[in-house]
């Protein structure tokens, strides 16, 4: 009898043993095939490229894979997440004068390996012409196109191509004015912002020369917004649509890409860095704007925003002085862009620039302004650009061979849209490089804001005369850390008004009496903290004598019944 039961808990034992054996192998193999199954999806979420999971940081170098003219990148090793957290909050949310090396740097895409949730790509409509007018091979408006009486001009009865209507005034106003425009590329949900632009800029200026209005959209404009814009400006208007292949994805493109790399933590915390249509909208303004058939009326622009303020009256004409002193670029603020969406923008124009058939068509580095671009003749690039904004310029400039053939090589090296390239700093780059400094001009008397920006005329007599609102103690040119425009009136050897130093030292009074008040306010800040932790010494030292009171208290009250 004990023999058997002997042997059947042997038995049971042999049982449970092998039982676990098997649980544990099964345990396992579960999480062998959990930890391939999870490799294979991080893999999947790099469309297949193997990352290195022991990688201690790479900088990002955008794939080529479908452009015709460019080398294919091979993939490029991803940091571990853990160091990219930490990289990320190294990083200062806005960085200025920083430079940039212009090395390669890999797809932003892989910058997490948390992919954000799918969504489908922005549709774009192929025939955005469709329902109007327009809609036809030739792409025109078949009604007659009005002209202002005495009109003198390159317009014709005969709409352009991809020009939904025209609106002209009862004169053609001044003729004393130059072939030049005033150009806006706005969509109709922004009619009241820029009609606030509209009647700042006549107030300020148009109303004394009538000057054009071009209006473009990616959509054809509604009525509504024709009719109110054409109220309010002084000169002739007129609204066209933007071809489909100027405001579309080219071919070389992976628009999916593009999509996984805008919603990736490289562009989280950067203005308009997840925007699609932010980046149409730079390509455009780099490469398409001065090609829409309207604009081969005109020879100069000048580009107007929605919710832009002018502080002056503008007393001379800013087309008038550009054209007699031989002028083509003019603008009023600079700033500093975001290093983030440009890591390779730098290198990608020097490989153009420094072309031989390129280099001989442009002026030498002593002659241009490269100097305003690079602190180090160009090896790196110091982030300064024109705010574009605001510029007038002369149109014959990007109808260079040589500036055509510069945005068609960023275009097929992808930027646009594996980075973040605005059309700012192209347009800075290129004006540097392939203009003489004569060429450019600050007009520092011209008083224009938009958003976080303001410029004001620097002399007190100027401003008595031009009407002004604008704080001369606000300009940003001496108020902020990011604007160049102190560096481009150097470089430029471009005199100051009047009374440039009577303020930049009265900001540099009330910098440091903020500084002092900030200063001060610390010291407050660790005078009451010192107090408030000496006040809770002392209420942890009434505590303590506390407890010990009651302590002896009881202590006296137990002795007393022992002894009685």
């Amino acid at each position: 009898m004990l023999r058997s039961s002997r042997l059947r808990f042997l038995t049971l034992g042999s049982v449970l043993a092998v039982l676990l054996i098997t649980l544990g192998t099964v345990d396992q193999t579960q999480r062998f095939q959990t930890s391939i199954q999870e490799l294979t999806k991080h893999m999947e979420a790099y469309n297949g490229t193997f990352v290195s999971l022991d990688q201690t940081g790479a900088s990002p170098v955008p794939e080529t894979t479908k452009e015709p003219k460019e080398p294919v990148q091979e993939p490029v090793q991803e940091p571990a997440k853990e160091q990219q957290d930490h990289k990320a909050d190294e990083e200062s949310p806005l960085v200025t004068n920083l430079e940039v090396t212009g090395e390669q740097h890999s797809d932003p895409s892989t910058e997490s390996s948390e992919m954000p949730a799918s969504e489908p790509v922005q549709e774009i409509p192929r025939n955005p012409l469709e329902g109007t007018k327009l809609d036809n091979p030739q792409k025109r408006n078949p009604d007659k196109a009005p002209l202002p009486p005495g009109y003198r001009g390159s317009m014709t009865s005969e709409y352009k191509p991809y020009e939904q209507i025209r609106v002209v005034k009862e004169k053609f106003g001044n003729p004393a004015k130059q072939n030049a425009t005033m150009l806006t590329l706005v969509r109709n949900e922004e009619l009241y912002e820029m009609l606030q632009s509209i009647q700042q800029l006549e107030s300020r200026f148009n109303r004394n020369y009538q000057y054009d209005w071009v209006f473009l959209n990616d959509k054809p404009f509604t009525d509504e917004f024709i009719k109110q814009t054409s109220a309010m400006v002084s000169g002739t208007a007129r609204y066209g649509i933007i071809p489909y292949e100027h405001w579309s994805y080219p071919e070389h493109i992976d628009v999916q890409k593009a999509k996984e790399i805008r919603e990736s933590r490289q562009y989280a915390n950067v203005a308009y860095g997840s925007s699609e249509s932010y980046r149409h909208m730079c390509r455009f303004n780099s490469l398409f704007f001065y090609k829409h058939p309207i604009m081969d009326d005109y020879q100069y622009y000048w580009r107007v925003e929605p919710s832009i303020e002018y502080g002056c009256d503008i007393l001379t004409d800013p087309f008038k002085y550009m054209v007699e002193n031989k002028v083509n670029y003019g603008f009023t603020l600079t700033l500093t862009e975001f290093p983030k969406t440009i890591p390779t923008l730098w290198k990608t124009s020097l490989d153009y620039f420094l072309r031989p058939e390129v280099a001989e068509q442009i002026p030498s580095d002593e002659e241009n302004l490269l100097s305003f671009v690079s602190g180090d003749n160009g090896r790196t690039y110091n982030l300064c650009h024109f705010w574009s904004n605001f510029e007038i310029a002369n149109l014959d400039f990007y109808r260079n061979p040589v500036y055509e053939g510069y945005v068609q090589h960023l275009d097929r090296a992808g930027g646009f849209f594996y980075e973040r390239w605005g059309d700012a700093p192209v347009h800075t780059i290129a004006v540097a490089k392939m203009m003489r400094a004569s060429e450019i001009h600050l007009f520092t008397d011209i008083s224009y804001k938009h958003t976080v920006a303001g410029s004001c005329p620097l002399d007190d007599a100027f401003r008595r005369q031009a009407r002004c609102t604008c704080d001369p103690g606000l300009d940003w040119s001496i108020t902020s850390g990011s604007s160049c425009n102190l560096h481009y009136m150097d470089v430029a050897h471009q005199p100051h008004m009047a009374d440039f130093e009577k303020y930049k030292n009265l900001v540099a009074e009330r910098q440091e009496q903020e500084q002092q008040r900030k200063k001060e306010e610390m010291e407050r800040r660790k005078e009451a903290a010192k107090q408030r932790a000496e006040e809770r010494r002392q209420r942890a030292e009434e505590r303590r004598q506390r407890k010990q009171k009651e302590k002896e208290e009881r202590l006296r009250a137990a002795k007393t019944p022992a002894a009685s």
